[in-house]
């Protein structure tokens, strides 16, 4: 006997039996097996363990265009999200996914139409209005990211990513007084959050405030070694300060860490050459730039002010040693 499960859309089902011709003409039941009937749909028993099933090859494709993304395999990335985004259009997960392709592809305007979708299918998506606030702003588009974090905020007042974004925008606005106000009150929330450190630094620093810039940045730095970048702000503070020997050692600090870091190269040229006069040094700087990026229009053009510079040195010393010559020819004997 086989029982089907006859049921309306809400899975209500009762058996029914059914009956098969014996060899000997008469009917018999036969054997039992589970069918599933919803709608005009025949499943399996085990629906919900098949969905679920079938969502794990998704999330499984999405780790992998994430892990492409953050390896900068863009081609092999967008290969393979273009048909899930055909294929899921109405899955969140897809268009974040997209979203934090194509904001780091720099496809601002894609990456903001995805976070938009995704904003549109959960309403309550915190992290997508935050990403969209980034993307606006790396469109220099301070009005829509201030609107966007401010969606995050009214969905989560407590969330300091948000927040921390929220100073950001403020101070790309130039509103560095509402910028300080709220890391303030971030630094009362958390005393040991190292970014907002790192922000406090770059607020008072703006505001020409170096003493204050440079204690939050020591802090910053204190409390999160690992990000050796920081060291770059560190030694603008310094020079604001003019503590040339601190930001010079800031930047070989720096280059311990990270020796191909073109920016740190390039700014311990600029100290070189403009605190120490050291034009050699700074030369070795410009001269691993183009090592690193053969194409620098910086390292470059930095090398060729040098060399004018240390021909005018040449010359200066020239003509001093000329005159003091000619001033012992022309001293009068006694």
């Amino acid at each position: 006997m086989v029982t089907h499960l006859r049921g309306s859309s809400e899975s209500v089902a009762e058996p029914v039996k059914v009956r098969t011709r014996t060899t000997g003409g008469d009917f018999a039941v036969t054997s039992f097996a589970l069918i599933v009937l919803i709608g005009s749909q025949v499943f399996s028993p085990s629906f919900s363990a098949v969905d679920k099933s079938a969502a794990a090859p998704l999330s499984a494709d999405l780790r992998k265009i994430d892990d492409l993304t953050e390896a900068r395999s863009f081609y092999k990335a967008r290969k393979m999200l273009e048909p899930l985004l055909e294929a899921h259009s109405n899955d969140p997960r897809v268009h974040t996914c997209a979203g934090r392709l194509f904001a780091k592809m720099g496809l601002l305007p894609r990456a903001i139409d995805e976070y938009n979708k995704v904003i549109a299918l959960e309403s309550t998506n915190v992290s997508a209005y935050i990403e969209l606030s980034r993307a606006y702003m790396a469109s220099e588009d301070s009005n829509h990211a201030m609107s966007s974090v401010r969606g995050a905020l009214k969905l989560n007042a407590k969330s300091a990513e948000a927040r921390l974004l929220l100073v950001r925008i403020l101070m790309a606005k130039g509103l560095l007084l509402e910028a300080e106000q709220e890391l303030q009150r971030l630094l009362r929330g958390d005393p040991n959050d190292a970014q907002v450190h790192f922000m406090a630094a770059n607020i008072y620093r703006e505001r020409g405030q170096g003493a204050l810039a440079l204690g939050h940045i020591e802090k910053a730095i204190q409390l999160n070694p690992a990000k050796h970048d920081w060291l770059l702000e560190k030694s603008d503070i310094c020079i604001l300060l003019n503590q040339y020997d601190e930001a010079k050692s800031s930047l070989e600090k720096l280059l311990q860490y990270e020796g191909d870091s073109v920016e740190g190269l390039n700014r311990l040229a600029r100290v070189k050459e403009n605190s120490f006069r050291d034009y050699d040094g700074a030369m070795d700087c410009y001269r691993r730039v183009i090592e690193i990026d053969p194409d620098s229009v910086t390292a470059l053009a930095g090398i060729e002010r040098l060399k004018a510079k240390k021909n005018d040195l040449a010359g200066l010393w020239k003509h001093q040693l000329r005159s003091n010559l000619l001033k012992l020819m022309n001293k009068p004997k006694n």
